[in-house]
């Protein structure tokens, strides 16, 4: 299979961890984007930086899966909404044919729209109702866009995930994200995003994982967003219904017990707020 140049191999590479550990994942489609040079990527990523990739970003999954089944559940007409979705499999792991956006840069969803075109046609992904949406998030014009289309789902209570995201964004932009989705999201909707804290920013995991994507991508050291649980309570319109780390992950979804020990994991947190009216 081959893939648009313009995307980096590094893209996939949560496909990869998810697709070898689908009965933790829950993710039957993931390996649907992997290639022989994402398998040589992984192969570098996990024996230069982290070993137990697999067990973890089948755990986030999981655990955003898991909230997002339950939010359906509870809701008679929801939507979905995946702000840097990637090559996640959400909408097709879902039971019910709910409306879905999933947004990232256009090359990306261009890609995705045609392969989830293709696979729809060939009965391999189930259909699905998915406006795919082109957006730079660092462009303002691109941002008022997606602003735009949110609109279009005003008064529905919506689920929206920003998975492996908010560490890229500088803080200004998260919180003009923040702001944009507070006006979108209707009392009782859900915003859920990973994190990574800035008492974490020593810890020697990610100062490899840093260093490879440096190396590898040019993704510079020292500027990720780095965001602490004050932050995230004090997030105007929103409260706090689960903050969770990624050991708790462990102890809620797996057997194994490989990430209690914080000197061995990559110290992801995942965080819950609820839509309120503050």
């Amino acid at each position: 299979m081959g893939f648009d140049g313009h995307i980096s191999e590094s893209a996939f590479l949560v496909n990869e961890s998810r697709a070898r550990r689908v009965g933790l994942s829950k993710d039957r489609f993931a390996s649907l984007w992997v290639t022989d040079a994402t398998r040589r990527l992984w192969d570098d990523f996990t024996s230069e930086v982290y070993p137990h990739d697999a067990v973890e970003l089948s755990l986030r999954n999981r655990f955003f899966l898991e909230r997002l089944d339950s939010f359906i559940e509870s809701h008679q007409a929801p939507a979905f909404i995946n702000i840097g979705a990637g090559f996640t499999s959400y909408p097709f792991l879902i039971e019910r044919r709910i409306p879905c956006v999933e947004v990232d840069y256009p090359h990306v969803v261009a890609f995705k729209r045609s392969k989830v075109a293709r696979w729809t046609s060939e009965g391999v992904l189930p259909p699905r109702d998915i406006e795919f949406v082109g957006c730079d998030l660092t462009s303002s014009a691109d941002r008022q866009a997606l602003a735009l289309t949110l609109k279009d789902l005003a008064g529905t209570p919506t689920f929206v995930v920003m998975e492996g995201l908010t560490y890229y964004l500088s803080r200004a932009l998260f919180e003009n994200l923040l702001g944009m989705l507070r006006a979108a999201q209707v009392e009782g909707s859900v915003l859920a995003f990973d994190f990574w804290r800035p008492e974490n920013s020593s810890h020697p995991v990610f100062n490899r994982f840093e260093k490879f994507f440096a190396e590898r991508f040019g993704v510079k050291e020292n500027e990720y967003n780095l965001i602490d649980t004050g932050f995230i309570a004090s997030i105007e319109g929103y409260s706090v219904a689960e903050l969770r780390s990624i050991g708790d992950l462990e102890l809620l979804f797996s057997d194994t017990r490989i990430l209690q020990d914080p000197g061995e994991i990559l110290p992801e947190s995942y965080a819950l707020l609820m839509r309120g009216t503050r």
